[in-house]
């Protein structure tokens, strides 16, 4: 029995060996620009507010062949809008306020990687965090703006060029849905209801096998 066991463990042992040799694993690091747009509210179906975001800054990744993790921070310049010319009983009109939003990360993607000769492409699917850590409209700062962190469904297609041996280049582009965020639900009842944000996500780096 001991030896039937060891034998088992043994094949185990070389099975992972084995499906662990496939796994080609990197690391690197670039430029993202995002950019979300809706993130609203309606009312009886008709959009009355919304926040467009347009973030840049850096990300770093992690990758294992059939997957990626990634973190990144970012900086974005966006507006905050209200309509409410389409309420009946209200005439306050429209507002628009600009927005500075500090942000932190993470997205987690399954690919499917293609080597085509020349370069590897990969369509991928995954989900994201995008925590707000300050925003700023007008001249006031938000005291609590981690209300307006989103959650987020992206897909996409990337590609992998080597650029020698060991480092090659990444590029991605993605589409990403964003749910509504905990600021955009408070007090949200018919006939108002939120949107989702909705933009690309485009990552530009460098990378580099283990």
């Amino acid at each position: 029995m001991l030896k039937k066991g060891l034998l088992i463990l043994a094949v185990l042992a070389l099975v992972a060996t084995g499906a662990f040799a496939q796994i080609q694993m990197s690391y690197g690091g670039g430029v993202l620009f995002d950019l979300s747009y809706g993130n609203g509210v309606t009312y009886d179906g008709v959009d009355i507010g919304w926040m467009h975001n347009n973030s840049f800054g850096i990300y770093g990744f992690f990758d294992a062949t059939y997957a990626e993790v990634d973190v990144y921070f970012s900086y974005g310049i966006g507006t905050y809008g209200l309509d409410y010319t389409v309420i009946p009983g209200l005439s306050s009109g429209k507002q628009e306020l600009d927005m500075n939003i500090s942000q932190i990360g993470f997205a987690f993607l399954g690919k499917f990687p293609i080597n085509l000769g020349a370069f590897t492409l990969f369509p991928c699917i995954g989900i994201g965090y995008n925590m707000v850590i300050s925003l700023e409209y007008g001249n006031t700062s938000y005291t609590n703006a981690g209300e307006f962190s989103q959650w987020g469904i992206l897909g996409g297609v990337g590609i992998d060029f080597p650029l020698s041996e060991a480092m090659f280049f990444r590029g991605q582009a993605l589409f990403q849905v964003r749910l509504p965020s905990e600021y955009a639900k408070k007090g949200i009842t018919s006939p108002y209801d939120t949107t989702m944000g909705f933009g690309p996500r485009i990552k530009l780096g460098v990378g580099f096998h283990l």
